[in-house]
Protein backbone atom coordinates (compact mmCIF):
# COMPACT_ATOMS: atom_id res chain seq x y z
CA UNK A 1 0.00 0.00 0.00
CA UNK A 2 1.25 3.47 -0.80
CA UNK A 3 1.96 5.69 2.15
CA UNK A 4 -0.30 8.71 1.86
CA UNK A 5 1.15 11.84 3.42
CA UNK A 6 -1.03 14.91 3.71
CA UNK A 7 0.20 17.67 5.97
CA UNK A 8 -2.04 20.60 6.82
CA UNK A 9 -0.37 23.68 8.22
CA UNK A 10 -2.55 24.64 11.16
CA UNK A 11 -0.71 27.61 12.59
CA UNK A 12 -2.16 31.09 12.79
CA UNK A 13 -0.57 32.04 9.47
CA UNK A 14 -1.63 28.85 7.70
CA UNK A 15 -2.07 29.40 3.97
CA UNK A 16 -1.47 26.03 2.29
CA UNK A 17 -2.34 22.36 2.45
CA UNK A 18 0.34 19.97 1.22
CA UNK A 19 -1.08 16.93 -0.55
CA UNK A 20 0.83 14.03 -2.00
CA UNK A 21 2.46 10.67 -1.57
CA UNK A 22 5.83 10.36 0.16
CA UNK A 23 6.72 7.05 -1.47
CA UNK A 24 6.00 8.47 -4.91
CA UNK A 25 7.76 11.72 -4.13
CA UNK A 26 4.74 13.57 -5.56
CA UNK A 27 3.45 16.74 -3.92
CA UNK A 28 1.34 19.83 -4.55
CA UNK A 29 0.39 22.86 -2.44
CA UNK A 30 -3.29 23.79 -2.26
CA UNK A 31 -4.58 27.07 -0.75
CA UNK A 32 -5.89 26.58 2.77
CA UNK A 33 -9.67 26.36 3.01
CA UNK A 34 -10.31 24.12 0.01
CA UNK A 35 -12.38 21.00 0.67
CA UNK A 36 -10.67 17.61 0.30
CA UNK A 37 -12.28 14.71 -1.54
CA UNK A 38 -10.44 11.63 -0.32
CA UNK A 39 -8.81 8.82 -2.24
CA UNK A 40 -11.41 6.39 -0.88
CA UNK A 41 -14.30 8.54 -2.10
CA UNK A 42 -12.75 8.92 -5.55
CA UNK A 43 -11.94 5.21 -5.83
CA UNK A 44 -15.50 4.21 -4.92
CA UNK A 45 -16.88 6.52 -7.57
CA UNK A 46 -14.39 5.46 -10.24
CA UNK A 47 -15.28 1.79 -9.81
CA UNK A 48 -18.83 2.66 -10.87
CA UNK A 49 -17.67 3.80 -14.32
CA UNK A 50 -18.84 1.75 -17.28
CA UNK A 51 -16.49 3.02 -19.99
CA UNK A 52 -13.99 0.59 -21.49
CA UNK A 53 -10.88 0.22 -19.31
CA UNK A 54 -12.20 2.47 -16.53
CA UNK A 55 -12.17 -0.17 -13.81
CA UNK A 56 -8.74 -1.37 -14.87
CA UNK A 57 -7.40 2.17 -14.57
CA UNK A 58 -9.09 2.58 -11.19
CA UNK A 59 -7.37 -0.54 -9.89
CA UNK A 60 -4.00 0.74 -11.09
CA UNK A 61 -4.23 4.03 -9.15
CA UNK A 62 -1.43 4.49 -6.66
CA UNK A 63 -2.59 7.80 -5.20
CA UNK A 64 -5.30 10.33 -5.89
CA UNK A 65 -6.87 13.18 -3.99
CA UNK A 66 -9.02 16.14 -5.02
CA UNK A 67 -9.76 19.59 -3.65
CA UNK A 68 -12.56 22.05 -4.35
CA UNK A 69 -13.63 25.48 -3.21
CA UNK A 70 -17.23 24.27 -3.08
CA UNK A 71 -17.83 22.06 0.00
CA UNK A 72 -20.65 20.32 -1.88
CA UNK A 73 -18.44 19.07 -4.72
CA UNK A 74 -18.91 15.32 -5.19
CA UNK A 75 -16.50 12.68 -6.51
CA UNK A 76 -18.71 12.46 -9.61
CA UNK A 77 -18.06 16.14 -10.33
CA UNK A 78 -14.31 15.60 -9.94
CA UNK A 79 -14.40 13.06 -12.79
CA UNK A 80 -16.95 14.96 -14.87
CA UNK A 81 -15.96 16.80 -18.05
CA UNK A 82 -18.59 19.46 -17.36
CA UNK A 83 -17.44 22.90 -16.26
CA UNK A 84 -17.36 23.16 -12.45
CA UNK A 85 -18.99 26.05 -10.64
CA UNK A 86 -15.58 27.41 -9.58
CA UNK A 87 -12.46 25.23 -9.44
CA UNK A 88 -11.46 21.61 -8.80
CA UNK A 89 -7.94 20.21 -8.36
CA UNK A 90 -7.13 16.53 -8.89
CA UNK A 91 -3.74 15.04 -8.00
CA UNK A 92 -3.32 11.50 -9.31
CA UNK A 93 -0.79 8.83 -10.13
CA UNK A 94 -1.32 5.34 -11.50
CA UNK A 95 0.58 2.52 -13.13
CA UNK A 96 0.48 2.39 -16.91
CA UNK A 97 -0.73 -0.70 -18.74
CA UNK A 98 1.59 -2.53 -21.11
CA UNK A 99 -0.10 -0.97 -24.13
CA UNK A 100 0.17 2.49 -22.59
CA UNK A 101 3.88 2.02 -21.88
CA UNK A 102 4.41 1.34 -25.58
CA UNK A 103 2.29 4.23 -26.84
CA UNK A 104 2.98 6.99 -24.32
CA UNK A 105 4.15 10.27 -25.87
CA UNK A 106 3.76 13.97 -25.23
CA UNK A 107 0.66 13.99 -27.43
CA UNK A 108 -0.76 11.06 -25.44
CA UNK A 109 -0.12 13.00 -22.23
CA UNK A 110 -1.88 16.07 -23.65
CA UNK A 111 -4.98 13.94 -24.19
CA UNK A 112 -5.50 12.80 -20.58
CA UNK A 113 -8.90 14.55 -20.43
CA UNK A 114 -9.89 15.64 -23.94
CA UNK A 115 -8.50 14.53 -27.34
CA UNK A 116 -6.71 17.85 -27.70
CA UNK A 117 -4.19 16.69 -30.28
CA UNK A 118 -6.99 15.44 -32.55
CA UNK A 119 -8.82 18.74 -32.19
CA UNK A 120 -5.64 20.53 -33.23
CA UNK A 121 -4.62 18.27 -36.10
CA UNK A 122 -7.95 17.06 -37.48
CA UNK A 123 -10.89 19.27 -36.42
CA UNK A 124 -14.37 18.24 -37.53
CA UNK A 125 -17.89 19.64 -37.23
CA UNK A 126 -18.16 17.81 -33.90
CA UNK A 127 -15.06 19.42 -32.42
CA UNK A 128 -16.18 21.68 -29.56
CA UNK A 129 -15.22 25.32 -29.32
CA UNK A 130 -11.81 25.44 -27.65
CA UNK A 131 -8.67 27.55 -27.34
CA UNK A 132 -5.12 26.41 -26.70
CA UNK A 133 -3.58 28.90 -24.27
CA UNK A 134 -0.21 27.40 -23.37
CA UNK A 135 1.77 24.22 -23.93
CA UNK A 136 5.16 23.75 -22.28
CA UNK A 137 7.48 20.84 -21.60
CA UNK A 138 7.81 19.99 -17.91
CA UNK A 139 10.91 18.09 -16.82
CA UNK A 140 11.36 16.98 -13.23
CA UNK A 141 13.75 14.78 -11.29
CA UNK A 142 12.53 11.37 -12.48
CA UNK A 143 9.65 12.23 -14.79
CA UNK A 144 8.90 14.39 -17.79
CA UNK A 145 5.91 15.53 -19.77
CA UNK A 146 3.87 18.63 -20.57
CA UNK A 147 1.82 21.32 -18.89
CA UNK A 148 -1.02 22.31 -21.19
CA UNK A 149 -3.54 25.08 -20.58
CA UNK A 150 -6.66 25.35 -22.72
CA UNK A 151 -10.32 26.32 -22.56
CA UNK A 152 -13.26 24.34 -23.89
CA UNK A 153 -17.01 24.98 -24.12
CA UNK A 154 -19.13 22.02 -23.01
CA UNK A 155 -22.53 20.85 -24.25
CA UNK A 156 -24.24 23.19 -21.77
CA UNK A 157 -22.43 26.14 -23.39
CA UNK A 158 -20.37 26.66 -20.24
CA UNK A 159 -16.68 27.41 -20.72
CA UNK A 160 -13.99 25.91 -18.51
CA UNK A 161 -10.26 26.46 -18.52
CA UNK A 162 -8.04 23.48 -17.80
CA UNK A 163 -4.47 23.48 -16.56
CA UNK A 164 -3.12 19.96 -16.79
CA UNK A 165 0.37 18.76 -16.02
CA UNK A 166 0.88 15.17 -17.13
CA UNK A 167 4.23 13.45 -16.61
CA UNK A 168 5.48 9.93 -17.22
CA UNK A 169 8.17 8.35 -15.05
CA UNK A 170 11.58 7.82 -16.63
CA UNK A 171 11.01 4.05 -16.59
CA UNK A 172 7.62 4.59 -18.32
CA UNK A 173 5.70 2.63 -15.66
CA UNK A 174 3.73 5.47 -14.03
CA UNK A 175 1.83 8.60 -14.97
CA UNK A 176 1.58 11.61 -12.64
CA UNK A 177 -1.21 14.13 -13.25
CA UNK A 178 -2.13 17.46 -11.73
CA UNK A 179 -5.46 18.58 -13.19
CA UNK A 180 -6.93 21.97 -12.39
CA UNK A 181 -10.34 22.64 -13.93
CA UNK A 182 -12.09 25.96 -13.42
CA UNK A 183 -15.03 27.78 -14.93
CA UNK A 184 -13.36 30.23 -17.29
CA UNK A 185 -14.83 33.28 -15.58
CA UNK A 186 -13.33 32.09 -12.28
CA UNK A 187 -10.02 31.22 -13.91
CA UNK A 188 -9.65 34.65 -15.47
CA UNK A 189 -10.12 36.30 -12.09
CA UNK A 190 -7.87 33.85 -10.24
CA UNK A 191 -5.20 32.89 -12.78
CA UNK A 192 -2.43 33.62 -10.26
CA UNK A 193 -3.89 31.05 -7.84
CA UNK A 194 -4.02 28.38 -10.56
CA UNK A 195 -0.47 29.21 -11.64
CA UNK A 196 0.81 28.94 -8.08
CA UNK A 197 -0.80 25.52 -7.60
CA UNK A 198 0.54 24.29 -10.95
CA UNK A 199 4.07 25.51 -10.21
CA UNK A 200 4.06 23.77 -6.82
CA UNK A 201 3.53 20.36 -8.45
CA UNK A 202 6.66 18.33 -7.69
CA UNK A 203 7.59 14.79 -8.73
CA UNK A 204 10.81 13.46 -7.21
CA UNK A 205 10.16 9.80 -7.95
CA UNK A 206 10.06 6.75 -5.71
CA UNK A 207 12.34 6.55 -2.72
Amino acid sequence: MALIGVISLTGCQSSQIYSGDKNLGMFVAIPHGWKKISQEQLHTRELQATTVGAKERAQSVIFQEAYSLDPKTSPAEVFSIKAPQDAIVLLRSRYLTGDEMNSVSYNWLRDVVFPLTTWLSNPTAKTPQYQLIDDLENVQNKARGVRTVYSVVDSDKASQTISQTALVSDDRTKIYVLLIRARTSWYQKNASIVSKIAKSFTVRGNK
